[in-house]
């Protein structure tokens, strides 16, 4: 099929630690005057996204036999009141979202532990416990700003803690650090996908914000590109046993970018 501009696709690597592929194709000079990033939308347009950023902190304890455990310092017991304490920033940090898209969802910017990992036998009291996880970015936050945040709230947490007060946390930022993104509404890009859906099924999809960081926020904000989350699957069945995509969604994807690039290009 004849068309009047070019058409690039890119298979990048790296998106799960930050998009390095992206960051690297953008550093090569590739540009467009649109984008699609086809991340597990359901089909559904998502012009803008959250960020997360991903951490890792070690909290110190003291080892000791299991039968004086009380000459020990349970590094497990220690975490209990770093997670209530997180639990609690979680709660502070989605209390007035007032984005339009992200305000609607239940929980806008989770704070998540994905990982724990203490103690070398059963019967001696854990001296390290090591535990990660991500903590969203509100749309037009800061990263620098969270990091922060996050920091302050567990070394005031420290500070009420004789053994953590002279036995510092150890706090580090690692793997994927993504700023929000996000393009207007009404932008051209949102109206074109939104017409194309409509035209291959008869129906509007639905406008939503993604609680996740992606490529998004890289093609917008580093490389001036308008860009839609619009993709098949669904993120609800990612990062998980069983993780699939229908088929049929495929296939409508597929004519669903080939219609849009016809009429973009």
């Amino acid at each position: 099929v004849p068309i009047d501009g070019s058409l690039m696709v890119q298979s990048v690597i790296g998106e799960e630690d930050g998009g390095i592929g992206t960051f690297a194709s953008l550093l090569r000079g590739h540009r467009g005057n649109a984008a699609i990033v086809c991340e597990p939308t359901r089909l559904n347009l998502i012009p803008a996204h959250a960020g997360a950023l991903t951490f890792t902190v070690r909290v110190p304890g003291k080892s000791a036999h299991a039968c004086v455990r009380l000459e020990g310092v349970s590094a497990i017991e220690k975490y209990l009141d770093i997670h209530r304490r997180l639990i609690q920033l979680e709660r502070e940090r989605n209390s007035e979202v007032e984005h339009p898209l992200l305000g609607k969802l239940p929980l806008p910017y989770p704070l998540s532990i994905g990982r724990v990992q203490a103690g070398n036998w059963s019967s001696s009291v854990p001296e390290e416990l090591i535990f990660e996880g991500r903590i969203g970015v509100a749309m037009g936050e800061a990263s620098d700003a969270v990091r922060r945040q996050f920091e302050r709230t567990l070394l005031n947490l420290a500070e009420e803690d004789p053994w953590l007060r002279d036995h510092p946390l150890e706090i580090k930022w690692s793997g994927g650090q993504f700023e929000s993104g996000e393009i207007p509404l009404n932008h051209p890009l949102v109206k074109l996908c939104q017409q194309c859906m409509v035209d291959l099924t008869g129906h509007e999809r639905v406008l939503q914000g993604a609680p996740y960081g992606s490529d998004l926020r890289l093609l917008v904000n580093f490389g001036g590109i308008p860009t839609v989350l619009f993709g098949p699957g669904d993120v609800r069945l990612a990062h998980m046993p069983d993780e699939h995509t229908e088929s049929s969604q495929v296939i409508l994807a597929a004519r669903a970018y080939i219609l849009a690039a016809l009429r973009f290009l």
